[in-house]
């Protein structure tokens, strides 16, 4: 039991009993999703398949990982137009107002994203990477990827085995990126600082007002969709270790968020990155 909260920062008043409860329901639905990841079924088989060809596809190359912060609405986006992007979440909204369009796109969150926005994330055509267990909800077009999570925080270098949760979709484009040998990470658009105006411990699922301002657009969730209170400290735990995962093997990540409150990684001026000589 001790292991489903022993993340860094977790408070004993935050470890109800529903929250245990939930935690242990999750476990346990899991398990035939883990089975079917590892079985030498035909679909685990292709979708393994399809992941190994990402590989050191841009070894020693930089990328930009675009999260989903309203300081994006201070980021000029366009010098991203020659850059490797990993997107994540509802990015595509940018398109059209901003022409900004990522190399990739990652979501982890299946209750609050994948299952609320499914037909717009069907749509998209950019390579993508979705949680392994909502394989039979989308289309297996040859841009659809398939990852597996595990319960664990535990910075994982190899995409095609169970990699760690985390606490946040940030840290499976981290791993993403490792993965695709990806030298130089930089992190945009991390707030780091949702403004919450329902009581809840970190975790918990609230329903949205409509009105909040902790993206890009307002009403980026409509009035009474999901969403889930950020769990800061499990968060900052993973990123940590990303951070020695990256620095161990010679990489780096750094952070360009403008006003970003993460204090986990290096932090470096977003337009500087575009006044010396790329790699």
């Amino acid at each position: 039991m001790t292991n489903l909260f022993r993340l860094p920062g977790s408070k004993l008043k935050e470890l109800s009993l529903k929250r245990i409860r939930n935690a242990i329901i999750r476990r346990i639905l899991s398990i035939p999703h883990t089975i079917a990841w590892y079985l030498p079924i035909s679909v685990s088989k292709t979708n393994k398949k399809k992941i190994s060809l990402f590989k050191n596809i841009h070894l020693g190359k930089r990328c930009f990982i675009v999260a989903n912060g309203p300081s994006l609405n201070k980021t000029d986006l366009s010098l991203l137009e020659n850059e490797y992007i990993i997107g994540m979440n509802r990015i595509y909204l940018l398109e059209h107002s901003k022409k900004f369009k990522p190399t990739y796109l990652v979501v982890a969150d299946i209750d609050v994203q994948l299952n609320q926005f499914t037909q717009e994330y069907n749509d998209v055509q950019i390579p993508k990477f979705f949680p392994w267990e909502v394989r039979n909800n989308f289309s297996h077009t040859e841009n659809t990827n398939f990852y597996k999570m595990k319960f664990s925080s535990k910075f994982n270098a190899d995409f095609q085995n169970s990699i760690g949760a985390g606490k946040s979709v940030t840290i499976i484009c981290i791993q993403l990126a490792y993965y695709m040998g990806f030298k130089e990470v930089i992190l945009i658009g991390k707030d780091h600082s949702y403004t919450v105006d329902q009581k809840g411990v970190p975790g918990t699922r609230i329903k949205s007002s409509g009105t909040e301002d902790n993206h890009f657009i307002k009403g980026y969730y409509k009035e009474g969709m999901k969403w889930t209170i950020p769990n800061y400290a499990g968060e900052e735990y993973s990123y940590s270790l990303a951070r020695e995962a990256f620095e161990k093997d010679g990489r780096e990540i750094l952070d360009a968020t403008i006003n970003g409150n993460l204090n986990v990684f290096k932090k470096i001026n977003y337009y500087d990155l575009f006044n010396k000589e790329k790699q």
